[in-house]
């Protein structure tokens, strides 16, 4: 009887330890990704530094993720592999595409005018273009109910907003909508005139005259005359004196005000991967440089915890 007890209460003691065990290991490891979201934090911070340029983000990173290696201790324990990686960029690119997000998840009637308008003009077949906006509408929308007559557009859908523009390829009917672009006398890359960031708005300094047209609902060759006076006395775009004069689009510039941008933005996306020991905590920031200090316009962080 007093061997059976002892084996009862030894058996009782291995498995209170390895609950023990996977409990304290569970609780290092949400220590260590809560330490990595800080780290990925201290990169955004510094990103809002207003004297700090895209090209200085590698070398400023590297000095502060030193001073915070060698200051972050537990006790007296170093703790180790503390450090962050930033990437900026300049949105000036996004700001010329459409934002997928925001022009599907507005009023779905502008939404197949300026889609099909676009696959129009890069000669898509009507029946193709049709299709894929139904399959476009029930990505992200979060009703489970088919916009078109086709059933299959709802299924292996996010009924979300598209989180990377990859995603895209993913829809059906995607593929053969970009073949025919592809194949068609413009040769359009269909991938490059979308994207997933910035406010919704189309950049009227930087769009290119497809995007400009359909967006704004004008005819073929509707904006030439505005596109061949954007450039300016010099005719290179992108430069000071660079001319948007909206009234070569339309008379009621007005109509569309709230969906196009004529300033020059100046905003950046920064991306900052913090990391502490295997986890790993990553932080996306929209920072407008307009104004001084910075200002973060959105954020969202993405979770690559090691478990």
């Amino acid at each position: 009887m007093v061997l059976w007890a002892v084996g009862l209460i030894s058996t009782a003691l291995f498995g209170l330890v390895a609950i023990l065990q996977r409990q304290i290991g569970q609780e290092v490891a949400a220590l260590q990704n809560s330490r990595a979201m800080l780290v990925a934090e201290s990169g955004i911070q510094m990103a809002l530094h207003s004297q700090l340029l895209p090209e200085d983000m590698k070398i400023a990173s590297a000095q502060l993720s030193s001073r915070i290696s060698s200051g972050w201790k537990t006790g007296k324990t170093q703790v180790e592999g503390v450090h962050f990686e930033i990437e900026a960029k300049d949105m000036s690119e996004d700001a010329a595409r459409i934002n997928i997000n925001a022009l599907l998840l507005g009023d779905k009637a502008l939404a197949r005018s300026v889609l099909q308008n676009l696959f129009a003009r890069w000669e898509v077949n009507l029946t193709t273009s049709s299709s894929l906006i139904d399959a476009l509408l029930d990505w992200v929308d979060a009703d489970p109910l088919s916009t078109g007559s086709n059933s299959g557009t709802e299924r292996s859908v996010r009924n979300g907003p598209f989180e990377k523009i990859e995603e895209l390829e993913k829809v059906g009917g995607w593929a053969e909508m970009a073949k025919e672009a592809k194949e068609g006398s413009k040769g359009v890359d269909a991938l490059s005139k979308f994207t997933v960031y910035g406010a919704g708005k189309l950049s009227l300094r930087s769009a290119e005259q497809d995007l400009i047209e359909a967006w704004l609902g004008l005819g073929a060759g509707a904006a030439t005359n505005f596109m061949s006076q954007r450039p300016g006395p010099d005719q290179i775009s992108g430069t000071p004196d660079d001319v948007v004069n909206q009234t070569l689009l339309g008379a009621n510039p007005s109509v569309w005000a709230d969906r196009v941008n004529a300033e020059e933005e100046d905003l950046w996306r920064v991306t900052s991967t913090g990391f502490v020991g295997k986890a790993k905590r990553k932080v996306v920031a929209l920072i407008s440089r307009k104004t001084n200090p910075p200002q973060v316009k959105a954020r969202w962080s993405e979770e690559e915890a090691t478990p």
